[in-house]
């Protein structure tokens, strides 16, 4: 569990997660938190395994790869302190849907879906704040995806990079 100091506080204040917690209630999130050391080269997390947590960023740098249907590794996005990952899994309890490789020796805190459930039987209002925000995050995610694809779209044809709300499902018209 990570230790309640004041930088930690500092840090996790400006993170998007915990914006709005009170103080008593960002020092329950903390005492939550299980904080993880990472070399070069450490693979946090595993596109397609089950996942029942998310992790901050203290330090160090993350990278977030994506395997396209090449079989090649996609890089997605790099992470560094303040950013988050994983944040998916709390909510839809899905297999991942990325891996997650160390570049820069980090420092991460891991929160899991059974740390919210004890959050949620301690401080109801801390619980939902951070599922709020959670949801907000994931809404601006797909928002700025949703520009991606339009962008595309827009770029190479239409009828490219179609997007179906839901998979297809036997009499579904083509």
């Amino acid at each position: 569990m990570a230790a309640p100091s004041q930088d930690l506080v500092t840090f996790l204040r400006e993170i998007a997660i915990f914006g709005g917690l009170t103080d008593p209630g960002l020092l329950r999130v903390i005492a939550l938190l299980h904080e993880e050391h990472a070399p070069v080269g450490a693979t946090v997390c595993r596109e397609g395994e089950m996942a029942w947590s998310m992790y901050v960023v203290r330090s160090g740098d993350v990278v977030v790869c994506r395997k396209a249907a090449s079989g090649a590794l996609i890089r997605v996005t790099r992470l560094g302190p303040g950013d988050f990952f994983g944040e998916m899994s709390l909510i839809d309890i899905q297999a991942r849907s990325a891996t997650v490789v160390v570049e820069k020796p980090a420092v991460l805190y891991s929160l899991t879906n059974r740390d919210l459930f004890t959050l949620y039987g301690s401080d109801t209002e801390s619980y939902v704040m951070v599922i709020q925000n959670i949801a907000r995050e994931l809404s601006r995610r797909l928002r700025l995806a949703n520009e991606a694809l339009v962008e595309r779209a827009d770029a190479f044809g239409d009828d490219v990079t179609q997007i179906r709300s839901r998979p297809s499902w036997p009499g579904d018209e083509k």
